[in-house]
């Protein structure tokens, strides 16, 4: 049965790839990182991600795999990286559903309602969303879910090949996704302290789990990049773990943190404006749903460590999942909390809930209750998944207009005599960046001015030293003879723009920032392109014989 799941659910998957033809849906980083991945597959060399060491050389060779004949869909394109990683993914999301199917059979000993939790996980918002664009959380949440699996099925049966095999797998998972690694190693350790209550051995047995861990973690960098000379505390703590400011502590991301795990179950929608998030009237019903369905996990979950003695196995998926979701929560909002990737494995904890929920024997709902339940959370999971799927499909053919839209974006704004000043999340800056300036990042650096760049790449700064930095690059631009054009915050109210900076300042400061950059430049042509409107940017005060006629 959980092969059979896993097959349907990825063909599933892989219809709407090609049917949606939008391979950015909720975030462009994956386009981001598909010059990496074609030139691992094609070059069997390329940059390597401190974060996800392994995943641009796996997925490198996956992609080359896969037949550019088999995905010539809508406007061609000079390279299919980008949709061949997606299908990738549709694979991962299937066998990650698939791994669901047998946790729920394992503890619920019911098909039906192993389906039926399976039915929830591979409609969840953030899950279809990961699985059906480019991103590049999907298999290392899959490989989580593999060790998840072999943890509980080793507790069950016993047995040094699960035992490994956990080990092993969670290595894997956080090779290609450093972030999956913290919050799996404090929900096994979780699970390894309550089993503490009964026996003292399993301090030894989670001991050397632990190190077996570690050795797997060495052994595959080895392995796989043995030119390298990657150590292994360079995996535990990665360059990009106190990544200038895109991580750090202050207020707004508390809000953000709540519209991340808003949008895990229903939605999948990825905002980083908050304030935007909470007064849109149907994104607030959606969010109320997904906060439903986790209160409700973590109630059950709560109550099952409480009645029942650790025993029977009950308790310790709901230790694992409780532990899964606040250390993977503390971790969201140190970096980026609305973001689906950071939510994706935290918000596992909901499936332990309804599993435990639907486990028949749990004392959570009477015999007479249960045939109900059932019926509601399977017509819960049809409806969400459907309407999950009816949201994504509203942004069809966006790859293929995209493709078309940079095209013409080149024809009106030539590289060589153009600088482009984006907010710096937008899809077309990706876009731009691997069609435009494939594998010449530093060309796209020098032509292209994210709005955003001085806070992610200076950790702490103020609003004010942030104008100053971003001022001084418009301005050296101007001096060389570039053109200037905005796409973002001169085309449209600073008041509405100054919540897109939460994510990575306050939004006193994001206020402070925008209102020195737009005092420091008035507008002159505008431009109304497929992508939206462009206006150039020129001083503020302009001198005799200086600025454009």
């Amino acid at each position: 049965m959980p092969v059979f799941t896993a097959v349907i659910v990825a063909a599933a998957y892989l219809c709407l790839v090609v049917t949606i033809d939008n391979t950015n849906l909720g975030t462009s980083n994956g386009l981001w990182k598909s010059p990496a991945v074609f030139a691992w597959g094609h070059e069997h060399t390329g940059p390597l991600d401190s974060g996800g060491i392994l995943y641009a050389p796996v997925y490198g060779v996956l992609t080359r795999l896969i037949p550019d004949s088999l995905l010539k869909y809508g406007t061609p394109a000079p390279d299919l990286t980008f949709r061949k990683m997606a299908v990738l993914n549709s694979l991962f999301g299937g066998l990650a559903t698939g791994l669901v199917c047998f946790l729920g059979l394992r503890f619920t000993y019911s098909p039906v309602s192993a389906g039926i939790v399976s039915l929830m996980h591979g409609g969840a918002g953030f899950v279809l969303l990961n699985s059906i664009n480019s991103e590049d959380i999907v298999p290392a949440y899959a490989f989580f879910l593999g060790a998840t699996v072999c943890f509980f099925e080793y507790l069950h049966r016993g047995g040094i090949r699960l035992y490994a095999a956990s080990a092993f797998l969670l290595a894997l998972a956080t090779l290609f996704h450093w972030t999956v690694m913290a919050p799996a190693l404090a929900a096994i350790g979780a699970v390894y302290s309550v089993l503490l209550t009964l026996r003292r051995a399993f301090f030894w047995a989670g001991t050397a789990w632990l190190f077996l861990f570690l050795v797997f973690l060495q052994g595959l960098v080895l392995l796989a990049l043995p030119w390298r000379h990657i150590p292994v505390w360079a995996v535990l703590l990665p360059g990009k773990a106190d990544s200038a400011g895109w991580v750090g502590f202050f207020g707004e991301k508390g809000w953000n943190l709540l519209v991340g795990m808003g949008n895990y179950f229903a939605g999948g929608n990825n905002m980083g404006d908050y304030k935007a998030a909470l007064a849109n009237a149907a994104i607030l019903h959606l969010m109320l749903v997904s906060w439903t369905v986790l209160a409700v996990a973590l109630t059950v979950s709560t109550v099952t460590l409480m009645r029942r003695p650790a025993t029977s196995g009950l308790p310790l998926l709901a230790v694992f999942g409780i532990a899964l979701f606040l250390a993977g929560e503390a971790g969201a909002v140190y970096s980026q909390p609305q973001d689906p990737q950071m939510q994706i494995e935290p918000m596992f904890a909901v499936i332990p809930g309804m599993i435990l929920l639907m486990r028949r024997d749990s004392g959570l709902v009477g015999n007479l209750w249960r045939p109900g339940l059932a019926g509601v959370l399977a017509l819960v999971g049809v409806a969400n998944g459907s309407w999950n799927v009816h949201l994504m499909r509203a942004g069809s053919g966006q790859d293929s207009k995209a493709l078309w839209a940079i095209a013409e974006m080149d024809r009106l704004f030539p590289r060589d005599t153009t600088v482009i000043v984006w907010h710096g999340f937008e899809r077309w800056t990706t876009w731009q960046y691997v069609l435009l300036w494939r594998n010449d990042s530093e060309g796209f650096l020098r032509n292209t001015v994210h709005l955003t760049m001085a806070f992610t790449m200076n950790r702490g700064i103020t609003g004010r030293q942030a104008a100053a930095i971003t001022t001084a690059q418009i301005d050296a631009d101007l001096a060389r003879g570039q053109r200037v054009v905005a796409a973002a915050l001169w085309t449209q109210p600073a008041e509405e723009f100054a919540g897109a900076f939460t994510t990575v300042t306050t939004e006193a400061d994001a206020r402070t920032y925008l209102a020195l950059l737009r005092d420091h430049y008035r507008t002159g042509e505008r431009w109304n392109t497929p992508i939206g409107p462009f206006v150039e940017l020129l001083p503020a005060e302009v001198r005799t014989g200086e600025g454009r006629p």
